[in-house]
């Protein structure tokens, strides 16, 4: 594991692409998904003129500015450093509840889940933020505080 997950700022995110699913730990900013829409939400907020391009503050987001089906795999393959299998999320989750929560385990706490499949972005993400907003034309944005309802079980077996 590259990065823990230490929330809210290093995040567990699921996503699923063609039937598959990947889990990752990173920071929470690399998994806004139009980062034009952010952007132009602050130059709004501002009164600022809205731009039509922006620019990647990582560089794991360059060339995917607006991450979609289109640009997935590129964006997979510059994430691949994150990538970590479900066993390792409930390994790093016993040791820490172990350690720092008396053995009151709370489980995976899974912050995104995107499923580009079905072009849909689900948001558990408990902190200020929207997540679910800023998403590519096309795609829907969903907040559901239980995480448990949407995740499917054969995601756990990655």
């Amino acid at each position: 594991m590259k990065v823990e997950p230490n929330f809210p700022d290093t995040i567990v995110v699921l996503v699923k692409y063609e039937e598959k699913y990947t889990w990752y730990v990173s920071e929470k900013e690399l998994w806004i998904m139009d980062l034009l829409e952010l952007d132009n939400a602050f130059r709004r907020k501002f009164n600022e003129p809205e731009v039509t391009e922006t620019n990647a503050d990582y560089i794991e987001r360059v060339g995917c500015e607006i991450l979609s089906e289109k640009n997935v795999e590129q964006f997979q393959k510059a994430m691949k450093d994150y990538t970590v299998s479900y066993t390792e999320l409930i390994d790093y989750y016993n040791l820490y509840s172990e350690v720092y929560l008396n053995g009151v385990n709370p489980g995976v706490e899974t912050s995104f889940y995107l499923d580009f499949d079905n072009k849909v972005f689900y948001s558990f993400f408990s902190e200020p933020g929207s997540y679910e907003d800023f998403i590519p034309t096309g795609w829907r944005g969903i907040f559901e505080k239980n995480a448990n309802k949407i995740i499917p079980e054969n995601a756990k077996r990655s």
